[in-house]
Parts: structure tokens; C-alpha cells; sequence
């Protein structure tokens, strides 16, 4: 990858820029603030008023070139604007050249009531306050918006409503503070065979089978392979942590932490994957290895899912299951729920309890450690992870929904399928089978609502669209047409006109329809 910095060396030194195509540089009017500085100071996200350092931004483009500093604006005409503290004047990016630009902002805390999450049938997704639902829209208080959401409601997916449950262990990531990542390299370890997963031999344990040692990994004389996209040897390869998320491409890459896990906990999170892929959940470990001491690793796959017994360094397997759950999927809700009293751990797919197993051995667990493994090379991205006590009940088996009707789906138990009336000053209104009279509950008492027929659609990319990732989560995708130092607006098919607050990115990403015909984006801008 070229580094643009070495070209305004050049330039500094006399050199003409004519030889780089690539980057159009255009003079405009020096700005009447110092430009040679590492980064502006700008106001944070809460609205409060203190300021800070920005942290130098990067601009990538799409022939590959990236470059720090600071970006100044953007408009549907002139491009992007930048600033670098070794240049005179701010430059001007052309548009059709932008594949992407981190921002770096200051994360947001606001009120746990911001945090409802609304999911749109294009798998993009909305936070806020809900203020009210009715038959025709949701209106949605956003603290990055300069005015109310109106959300269509046969635009939605789903709700999730922002809960102020106790009992709450651990939400993120925010970053790598407190977790540890390393690439343990192939272990002698038995885990199910998976369709297209690669090279593997007959193990020792009847119906499993083990990696080949040293498949894949060996280079060019016997040097260690090295990943095409982290530049790291294979055997070293770790999780990353990259947009609030980890992520993972080769096989026994491990990431942990240590929590204070109570009797019954609730690990639970997001999942996208490529292809077929392998991943482990190794919890109440004692050591940070999934192979050696003492713990539990629930592993699961597309097709089927398992769980590994450790104790004293002993590995026995307590069975596995079949299912079709998650064929033809990308992304799924994944939750792993052990009773430590009882000695149950249940594995739960998008609400549906797929397999729950029990140990008559005695617990095996005797750490507080929560790991996550991928056990085969693939993309894999972990997201939205919430670690909670429990109430040790497992939701009823109804399925995602029902056809037809919409489903409530409790924090604490059990599900609801029927009809939502709709939701106003916290409350939910929703007519249920069973019921002649309609049902009232708080929101905080619900945890997710899957809206009726409503199902995945592939969003549909314009010329100018861009997709942005929030600061507190979430993407959305619109078409830019300007970035100023105090408002971002642009234009909606599901929200029709908006206006942003500029703090509310973390990352912009142009050009959506070239790197979708192209076939050459990155392996993660899906995620």
C-alpha cells in the first residue's frame, strides 16, 4: 500500500505531483485558522460543551493510498475537504476516488434510555428513544439527529427495546482494554468436522475428528504462512478490534476476558460470518486456553453445535446437535446460558433453544475467564456482547415469529405472538391470541419484538449513497450531500430528509456501488 505522505514530502522538496494520478490536489482558500496542527478541537458528542484533542483521522482511497489528518468537510460537488498539518492550503478529494474515512470521535454515554435499537429490513439500524409507535411509523429520539425519526413501519425488523436491567456484567466492546488475544496456532484439539473446513484426520473420539498438525500453515521453505490481510504470520494471527466489534480470520485465533461470572449467567451476542465457520465459547475457565484446565466450550457451526467437558486437562464430549437454523444466514443473535447449580448449558439461536445439555459429572468450571475461539479459517465478526445474570429460564420454543403476527419476546421468559397496537409513553399495547382485551406492559420488561412478514432485503445503493457507522453503534446508509462543522445533511429512502450531528460517526464509506460491482471490497465492509 502507497502512503500519500511520501508524495507532500515530494511536493515540499520541489517535486511536481503530476506523476500521481491518482490524488487530485485543488488550492483553495487558506483557511483563517492555523492549519498546522495535528487535529481540530471540536465539541464531544453529549452536548456538554467540553472539548478535546481530536485524534488524527485517516482518509483511504480507493486505489488504496491512506492518509492521517483531519477532515474538514464534504460536499456532493467539490468532494472531501482535508487538512494535513504539512500542507499550506486544505486539499480536495474528487469524490469518485473516496472509498473511506475513520473518524475517530469521542464515544457516546447518554441515558440508558437512548439505547433502544430499531433494525430495519435492509439490516441497517437505528438507536434512540422510542417516543411512540402506531400503525404507520415509529418515532425515534436521536441524540445524532436535529430533529424526531420517523421510521415507516413496514420498514422495520425488529425492536429492541433499551432495558435498565441489573445484573449486568459486561456490554461492548469499546476496545481491547481488559481483553487478551492471541494466536495459539493449531492445537492437537478435537472438534466436529465442518463442511468445507478443510484438511482433517480421524481422532481418537468416536464422530470427531482433529486438525491435521501444520495444515495450511507452512510457507515458501518451510516459513510460516503470513495472512493476506493482517501481514501477520498465521500462527500468531489474533482477533482485532475494529468498530466496536472483534474480528477473526484464522483458525485458533483466541480472545478473552476475565468476568465476575455469577451461578447463572447469560453470555450472549452478535455473530456475521462468511462461508462456513467453526467458533468455540469457552467459559468459566480457569486458565486463558481453551484446551487445558478447567472450563466448558460451547462450539457451533452453520449446521450443528457441540459441547466440550475440560477438567484437569481431560477432554470429554457431552454431545452435539443438528439443525438448519442458521443455513443461508450471515448474521445471527447467539446466546450461551449455563446454570452452574444445576449444571446446564443451553445454546439459544435467535431466540430458539437449540440444544441444552447437562453435565451429571459435577461442574467442571473453576475460573471466571469468557473466550472466544475460531476453529476453522473464515471471516467471523463478534459484536453487541453482553454478559448478564440469569433468571435460569429458557425462552419457550416459539420461533423468531409466527406468520402473520407479530412476537413480543419477554426479558424474563416466553414469548407472545399476536398483534402490537402500538407503544406510547412507555407502555406497550399488544393484542395477544389468548386474550380477548389487549395487554399493557412496560418496555422495559420486553426484550425484543419481531414485527410481522417483515423479512431481510438487500438495501438497494444509489450513485452518492454513503454508509455510516455510529459512534454508539449501528450503520445507516444515505445520500450525502454536505458536511459541515456543525450539521450533516442529506437524503433518506426510509427517513426522507435528515440532518446529523458531525460527532455522531465513527466512519463514512463512499462509492458503495463501485465496490459492489467490482467484487474487490474489503472481506469485512459487509460487517
Amino acid at each position: 500500500m502507497k502512503n500519500i505522505k511520501l508524495m507532500f514530502v515530494a511536493a515540499l522538496c520541489g517535486t511536481s505531483l503530476s506523476t500521481f494520478a491518482e490524488i487530485v490536489i485543488k488550492p483553495v482558500r487558506t483557511p483563517s485558522v492555523s492549519t498546522n496542527r495535528p487535529g481540530i478541537i471540536v465539541p464531544g458528542p453529549d452536548g456538554g460543551g467540553v472539548t478535546y484533542e481530536q485524534k488524527q483521522q485517516v482518509i483511504e482511497l480507493l486505489d488504496g493510498d491512506v492518509l492521517k489528518g483531519t477532515f474538514v468537510g464534504f460536499d456532493s460537488e467539490g468532494g472531501a475537504k482535508w487538512r494535513h498539518s504539512a500542507v499550506k492550503t486544505d486539499i480536495e478529494f474528487m469524490t469518485d476516488s473516496l472509498s473511506k474515512i475513520r473518524l475517530f470521535p469521542r464515544p457516546y454515554s447518554g441515558a440508558p434510555s437512548d439505547n433502544t435499537r430499531v433494525e430495519l429490513v435492509t439490516g441497517e439500524e437505528l438507536s434512540g428513544e422510542l417516543l411512540e409507535m402506531n400503525n404507520r411509523h415509529l418515532i425515534l429520539k436521536a441524540w445524532y439527529s436535529r430533529s424526531t425519526l420517523r421510521i415507516p413501519r413496514e420498514k422495520i425488523l425488529a425492536i429492541r427495546p433499551a432495558t435498565a436491567e441489573a445484573g449486568v456484567i459486561y456490554e461492548g466492546p469499546t476496545g481491547m482494554e481488559g481483553w487478551k488475544s492471541q494466536g495459539v496456532g493449531i492445537r492437537n484439539v478435537q472438534v466436529p468436522v465442518v463442511p468445507g473446513g478443510g484438511r482433517f484426520l480421524n481422532g481418537p473420539v468416536k464422530g470427531l475428528r482433529q486438525p491435521l498438525p501444520g495444515a495450511g500453515l507452512p510457507g515458501a521453505g518451510g516459513a510460516p504462512a503470513i495472512d493476506p490481510i493482517t501481514g501477520l504470520p498465521v500462527a500468531n494471527q489474533q482477533w482485532l478490534y475494529s468498530n466496536e466489534s472483534f474480528v477473526a480470520t484464522r483458525s485458533s485465533s483466541l480472545i478473552g476476558r476475565k468476568m465476575k461470572l455469577t451461578d447463572k449467567v447469560n453470555v450472549e451476542f452478535d455473530l456475521n460470518w462468511r462461508g462456513n465457520f467453526n467458533l468455540g465459547i469457552s467459559v468459566f475457565a480457569d486458565k486463558f486456553d481453551a484446551y487445558s484446565g478447567n472450563s466448558y466450550m460451547v462450539g457451533f457451526s452453520p449446521n450443528d453445535c457441540y459441547l466440550m467437558r475440560m477438567a484437569n486437562n481431560v477432554q470429554n464430549n457431552l454431545g452435539r446437535a443438528s439443525y438448519q437454523d442458521l443455513r443461508g444466514k450471515t448474521k445471527a443473535r447467539i446466546s450461551v446460558r449455563i446454570n452452574k447449580e444445576a449444571g446446564t448449558i443451553a445454546l439459544v439461536l435467535n431466540n430458539r433453544v437449540v440444544k441444552e445439555w447437562e453435565d451429571n459429572a459435577g461442574f467442571a468450571g473453576k475460573g471466571e475467564n469468557v473466550s472466544f475461539v475460531l476453529l476453522q479459517n473464515t471471516y467471523v465478526k463478534v459484536s453487541n456482547i453482553r454478559v448478564s445474570q440469569w433468571d435460569g429460564k429458557l425462552p419457550s420454543g416459539e420461533g423468531s415469529k409466527k406468520e402473520g403476527k407479530d412476537l413480543l419476546v419477554m426479558s424474563s421468559a416466553g414469548s407472545l405472538s399476536g398483534e402490537l397496537l402500538g407503544i406510547l409513553d412507555g407502555k406497550v399495547r399488544f393484542k395477544a391470541a389468548f386474550s380477548p382485551e389487549p395487554l399493557e406492559m412496560t418496555l422495559d420488561t420486553v426484550a425484543r419484538i419481531n414485527l410481522a412478514d417483515a423479512e431481510l432485503e438487500k438495501p438497494k445503493l444509489g450513485l452518492g449513497d454513503v454508509r455510516v457507522t455510529f459512534s454508539s453503534g449501528g450503520q445507516f446508509t444515505f445520500l450525502l450531500e454536505n458536511w459541515g462543522a456543525d450539521r450533516v445533511t442529506g437524503l433518506s429512502t426510509v427517513l426522507g430528509r435528515v440532518e446529523f450531528q458531525p460527532g455522531a460517526f465513527s466512519m463514512l464509506e463512499f462509492n458503495l456501488t463501485k465496490k459492489e460491482g467490482s467484487g474487490s471490497a474489503d472481506p469485512f465492509d459487509d460487517f
